[in-house]
């Protein structure tokens, strides 16, 4: 069997000329979307930042690592972001913190987990169980009865991620002894 040039040639150059002018179309696509795309993603942060410090109306980022809630150029508490590995993968969590070291909220950023169970993590029924007072040691998961002070009820069929929130909200509460120590 003679090898024919033209025949492997022409074919690989066909699929070369198609990739190479995928690529140029994907990069320029990129280009001209990226401004909007981080945009769009600071107006989100920022939303959630609201959600979760309802008190602030301005927050100023610190050293990228949490932002400060200001209301009249006055501190009112702070936001952490945390990620931790749950069932589908890593969670990403934004925590507030008042500067009386209660919890003011949490929001699931990005979630992987399963729709119907580790996805009701995201509903204000789970979520608002973290509104309280910080538990010094942090916050445990229980599987079931009734929670009490520090304890969170885990999600029915999710208690992976139950943990794996709980696990963020801890990681905000040890960021901002940190920041409350500084202050």
């Amino acid at each position: 069997m003679k090898l024919n040039v033209k025949e492997v040639a022409r074919p690989a150059l066909t699929l070369f000329v198609i990739c190479f002018v995928m690529t140029l179309l994907l990069a320029l696509t990129h280009q001209l979307t990226k401004n909007q795309a981080e945009q769009i993603k600071r107006q989100s942060e920022a939303q959630s930042q609201k959600m979760v410090l309802t008190e602030a109306t301005s927050f100023e980022t610190k050293d990228n690592a949490y932002a400060v809630g200001k209301n009249g150029g006055k501190v009112v508490g702070y936001v952490f972001t945390t990620k931790s590995k749950s069932y589908g993968g890593d969670i990403s969590v934004m925590t507030g913190v008042s500067k009386a070291g209660k919890v003011t909220g949490v929001v699931i950023l990005s979630s992987n987990d399963t729709p119907g169970l580790g996805l009701n993590a995201e509903k204000d029924s789970f979520r608002d169980q973290y509104k309280q007072a910080v538990p010094q040691n942090g916050f445990t998961v229980i599987k079931s009865g009734t929670a009490k002070s520090g304890q969170i009820e885990a999600l029915t069929g999710a208690t992976i991620t139950s943990k794996a929130v709980t696990s963020c909200v801890n990681q905000a509460l040890a960021a901002y002894q940190k920041v409350k120590g500084g202050d």
